[in-house]
């Protein structure tokens, strides 16, 4: 239980600042939201101006965005990415934290085995994970409660942060492996938030024409999309059966890996 102390207390300070960020995000898409509320036909003249391919990338022909459920939908797409990156860098930092100051030899020569020192430290990450969702949560109902949401959309919201945090901790356990793997600790974090974002940008690709829809089953960011979980429709069965596989590998390989690494 130390060990999950300390490890939450080190990130405790990166949480509060992604925490006020994400109120702070919240708190201007209200704003900006305030102005599109109601006007659909100014938001179609902004949308006419876009390239179709970027209303494509944004789901932007799937979402109203003067109306609450949509507006959100495509905010919720930035959401999704800084989550995960957060998430990523959180695994990555396990390992290479400890290696990159020197505490590895003081941190994994305790009493207790190194597979329990590893489950502690990804504890206090989930929570931190879980936390920072929590917070989006409830600053996003709080900046979209004067417009008069309705409990669809509360229901949508609640399920998709469910799914946030589901992804979060998909690059949790994937960033573990990578600094698990790498012989250069210092360029964990890098490797797996370019990881994170990269292939945030394929699901854009997926979505531009019928050639490149095959992308969809390679980005996690596709798996549950935002604009179909906040309006309630069905979703693909693919997310639910590759998500658990792969987390089942990455830990498994992870355990494995740290059992026997030189540290």
């Amino acid at each position: 239980m130390n060990i999950f102390k300390r490890e939450f207390k080190a990130n405790f300070k990166a949480l509060i600042i992604w925490c006020v960020s994400y109120a702070g995000l919240m708190g201007l898409a209200s704003v900006e939201f305030s102005a599109y509320q109601g006007q659909a036909d100014l938001v179609n003249e902004f949308l006419e101006v876009l390239p179709e391919a970027l209303k494509q990338a944004f789901s932007m022909n799937e979402l109203r965005l003067d109306v609450p459920e949509g507006y959100f939908g495509y905010l919720a797409g930035f959401v999704l990415l800084s989550s995960c990156i957060y998430a990523a860098l959180l695994g990555a930092q396990i390992l290479s934290k400890e290696i990159n100051k020197k505490t590895a030899e003081t941190t994994f020569t305790l009493p207790v085995k190194r597979t329990h020192t590893v489950s502690m430290k990804l504890a206090a990450a989930t929570v931190n994970c879980a936390i920072l969702t929590g917070v989006t949560f409830i600053t996003g109902l709080a900046a979209f409660a004067p417009f008069g949401i309705s409990g669809d959309f509360i229901r949508g919201v609640a399920v998709f942060m469910l799914f946030i945090l589901l992804l979060q901790v998909f690059f949790l356990a994937a960033g573990l492996l990578i600094s698990v793997l790498l012989k250069r600790h210092k360029r964990a974090g890098s490797i797996v938030a370019s990881i994170a974002v990269g292939t945030y940008f394929l699901s854009f690709i997926a979505k531009i024409n019928e050639n490149t829809e095959f992308l969809k089953y390679i980005t996690p960011f596709e798996y549950f999309p935002a604009a179909d979980v906040i309006n309630g429709r069905e979703l693909e069965t693919f997310g639910f059966i590759i998500v658990p596989v792969a987390l089942a590998v990455f830990f498994v390989t992870s355990y494995k890996l740290v059992a026997h690494k030189d540290l």
